[in-house]
């Protein structure tokens, strides 16, 4: 995964918005890293290419992820699947931090050529569905 732009909670300018705000959550998707920036009462989410950072984190009393991005964890409630997930995103919505880890696995067509992935593949689950892998 390549590096994240801006670090969570950090300011930021988004220039499509021409606005100030936070960065509240970040997610790897097929296009690169979506950031999710609190800006005055709204949620707006942007590509790396709409941000500046500022390098200036928000004075808070939050407390930290529990994981991080690209974290091996073991899902709890994992079905039939593999219990291991990798942290592929963290938001912070109303003051929890939520992970977003893959729901179920991409599929391979029959004859191997293509691999299918769905956005409802990804859920958002708190830390307390997960735990550290220990290695």
């Amino acid at each position: 995964m390549p590096p994240l732009l801006v670090s969570l909670l950090e300011r930021v300018y988004v220039k499509s918005a021409k606005a100030f705000g936070y960065c509240t959550g970040v997610e790897w998707s097929e296009g690169g890293w979506k950031y999710e920036i609190f800006t005055l009462h709204n949620n707006i989410t942007v590509l790396e290419s709409e941000l500046i950072g500022t390098g200036n984190l928000q004075p808070n009393t939050k407390e930290k992820p529990v994981f991080r991005l690209g974290e091996l964890v073991e899902f709890r409630f994992h079905g039939d699947g593999p219990p291991i997930r990798i942290v592929q995103g963290i938001q912070l919505i109303n003051d929890c931090w939520f992970y977003s880890i893959e729901w179920m696995s991409p599929a391979i067509s029959e004859r191997g050529d293509e691999v299918f992935t769905s956005v409802d593949s990804i859920a958002r689950v708190s830390d307390y569905d997960l735990e550290r892998v220990r290695l």
